[in-house]
């Protein structure tokens, strides 16, 4: 069936008008714009063959929703809840849409649609609890496929096209349906993710609630395009302008784009115009003051609810007495709501604590210990795989190629995405070859877009996949860290368990390679920094094939560096069968009894080449200790060499202030004090920008800054 076929065979012989590129010459928008009902309840077109029952059942959600957000803006002036986002006048711009979503489909809603929230299934308890300022409230019921609210403004935009690329993937024929306001359209997350949408032809539906306003900024100063809609045909899809305020017309544009998704016909960007009768948050009211009062009054005149009552009169459906039951029903729903909230206690304060990773690390226990006395038994880290012999000459390139390609042997759920990584193999050669044996499902290229490849790593794993994503060098993974921080580091915590994000940010790090300008950077404390992740970085082809391996089944997000500078050599033998190194384990590399010297990466090699010297040249006994993991950090192991030792330097390539070696330094004066024989010394790169190939080497640490940093700890 073509979708000619379709428009001619549509029930109610009523189609949304489609943009294309030839309606581009248009000077009024309102020729475009998709009305089935009037502002005064009249219909446009033929019978929109609805039931009775699903259309009291609009008018049920219009009122519950108008309901909840008065009640809910209420509590927050009374200050029994916190900020609010008031949606009211945007309720059917809600309602219709989440309408025309089956079962199976996803919705992936803003933070102003709690009218679309309530009428998908989420308990107006859970919503007064977040807004209360309690996390359980995102605690997604288990029933309910939608993603908790995103309150940086469309950052959900690419997790939808990630999670409707991930239900192409498994076979589902499930449509992703999205939504943010006009504001969001300026965003970069709204461009990247409709552009892969569209690259990939994704079976996700872009709704833009377009309520004129963007806090205080006016739409116009958001666009110069007479519509958002008309955006659609630049990313290679089709734009609709509906009325947002007809129910009608919003359930039957977005009933339109789901089916054309679910039969292949890709996405579509649906904008509905409406308007945001309240401030932009009960935090501030001057944005409400701003509009002009004969604005609000025409918009007033287009009242949702009185539009599709007066319909619904028309019809026979609703009469004084069924209406007052509705609202009666909506008061005693949105009473019990409150009474339950009011009654909720507050959860234990130890429980800040439980969704932040999978399980407690050593440091969170110990933090729990110290503030809330609640001693929690660690369990005791997994071995080293003790792996001998193995294939020769394995350099890390290699390695990680290898555990890449088992852990997609092994996981069918593995899929591999980035810049270039597909044919070309990677920048770097790293995915070499892997395109050609899992195929472009599998391991596929991205446009140009880090927020983009960070974004969709989040619709990939909550859809049911285990992504790895690949930035291409260090310095690129500044643009996706709003995703990285804000979503996938928490996406545990702030859904109580409900979603996690299994799966590996892989990118290479570090100087040493003279390339261009922000393609030599050591980020590590950036991501180390941030609570949820994991950040693994290995200095030797055992290891990194180990560790990859342990971070393909790791259910938490894992970033794992690789040294570029270590990419080719050293080389050494690495075992063909499959083996793990534990996450968050440090190595004794190198046995020493007069100095403990502690590194990670590519800063290993001169950190060893030290040691050595220091032993032959000077007698000086030096321990090495690998870290392999710098979050969480293994300091039990570095405490007990310093133990031994008395005395400790720390070696990093990164800038020196706040970096892990002011960590390790930390936490070895506060639990090592009086075993330390002189003060703790640093190695690092400096508080400044990496130089470029003229003056690089001069700002990487190498052997002799270590030997000297050592050779002063021992003499002290």
């Amino acid at each position: 069936m073509t979708e000619a076929d379709y428009v001619k065979s549509s029930e109610s012989g009523v189609i949304p008008r489609i943009f294309s590129e030839a309606d581009f010459k248009f000077t009024n928008p309102e020729e475009f714009l998709f009305q089935r009902l009037t502002p005064d309840g009249r219909l446009v077109g033929k019978d929109p063959n609805l039931s009775p029952e699903t259309l009291k059942r609009f008018y049920e959600q219009l009122v519950f929703g108008r309901l909840f957000d008065e009640k809910a803006t209420n509590l927050s002036t009374l200050r029994e809840i916190g900020t609010y986002a008031p949606g009211k006048g945007q309720e059917a711009s809600q309602v219709g849409p989440v309408n025309a979503l089956e079962k199976g489909d996803w919705y992936v809603p803003m933070y102003r649609d709690s009218a679309g929230m309530l009428a998908f299934g989420m308990p107006a308890l859970k919503l007064l609890l977040y807004w209360g300022g309690d996390e359980r409230g995102m605690q997604i019921p288990d029933d309910l496929n939608m993603l908790p609210l995103a309150v940086p403004v469309a950052t959900q935009l690419p997790h939808a096209s990630g999670l409707a690329m991930a239900k192409r993937i498994l076979g589902e024929k499930a449509v992703t349906y999205v939504v943010t306001g006009d504001g969001g359209t300026s965003k970069a997350d709204f461009h990247e993710a409709l552009n892969i949408a569209g690259v990939y032809d994704l079976p996700v539906v872009f709704g833009v609630e377009n309520n004129q306003w963007a806090l205080s900024v006016k739409r116009g100063a958001q666009t110069a395009s007479k519509t958002i809609a008309q955006k659609a045909v630049a990313y290679g899809f089709e734009g609709i302008l509906v009325d947002g305020n007809d129910v009608i017309a919003s359930f039957e544009a977005t009933k339109y784009a789901v089916e054309k998704a679910r039969r292949g016909g890709g996405p579509t960007l649906i904008e509905y115009s409406t308007y945001r009768m309240g401030p932009h948050t009960t935090a501030e009211l001057v944005s409400n003051k701003l509009k002009a009062p004969d604005e609000v009054a025409e918009w007033e005149k287009r009242n949702p609810l009185v539009r599709l009552e007066k319909y619904l009169r028309s019809r026979g459906i609703l009469d004084d007495r069924s209406k007052e039951a509705i609202a009666d029903a909506a008061q005693t729903r949105m009473a019990d709501a409150i009474a339950a909230y009011r009654a909720t206690p507050p959860a234990p304060p130890t429980s800040i604590f439980d969704y932040t990773y999978s399980s407690l690390t050593s440091t969170l226990s110990a933090e729990k210990a110290e503030a809330f006395g609640v001693q929690e038994e660690q369990a005791e880290s997994a071995p080293d795989d003790a792996v001998p012999g193995g294939r020769p000459g394995v350099n890390i390139r290699n390695a990680v190629n290898m555990a890449l390609r088992e852990g997609m042997l092994r996981d069918k759920k593995v899929v591999l995405f980035g810049e270039d990584v597909g044919k070309n193999g990677g920048v770097f050669q790293v995915t070499r070859g892997l395109q050609d044996e899992f195929g472009p499902e599998r391991v596929f290229d991205t446009p140009l877009a880090e927020l983009s490849i960070a974004g969709i790593f989040v619709g990939l794993s909550i859809g049911g996949l285990v992504p790895v994503a690949e930035f291409q060098f260090d310095g690129f993974t500044v643009p996706a860290f709003d995703q990285i921080f804000s979503h996938i580091a928490r996406m545990r915590n702030r859904t109580r368990g409900r979603f996690t994000q299994r799966g590996v940010i892989r990118f290479p790090y570090g100087a040493g390679i003279r390339p261009p300008e922000l393609h030599s950077e050591s980020p590590e404390a950036y991501f180390a920094h941030t609570p949820g992740l994991k950040v693994v970085i290995p200095s030797t082809p055992y290891d990194a094939k180990g560790l990859l391996a342990s971070a393909l089944e790791d259910p938490d997000p894992i970033v794992f560096m690789e040294p570029k500078r270590l990419y080719d050599s050293p080389k050494s033998e690495v075992p063909e069968q499959e083996y793990r190194v534990p996450i968050g384990k440090a190595k004794v590399a190198r046995e020493g009894s007069d100095v403990t010297l502690v590194s990670y990466g590519a800063m290993m090699v001169p950190t060893m080449q030290a040691a050595e010297a220091l032993q032959n040249e000077k007698s000086v006994s030096a321990e090495v200790i690998d870290l392999r993991t710098v979050s969480p950090i293994d300091f039990a192991t570095v405490l007990a060499s310093v133990q031994k030792t008395g005395r400790l330097v720390v070696v990093h390539e990164a800038p020196r202030s706040v970096g892990i070696g002011a960590e390790v330094a930390a936490t070895v004066a506060e639990r090592a004090l009086d075993y330390l024989k002189a003060p703790v010394k640093r190695v690092t790169g400096f508080d400044i920008p990496i130089p470029l190939a003229k003056l690089e080497d001069n700002y990487i640490p190498n052997k002799e800054r270590v030997m000297k940093a050592a050779l002063e700890v021992v003499s002290y």
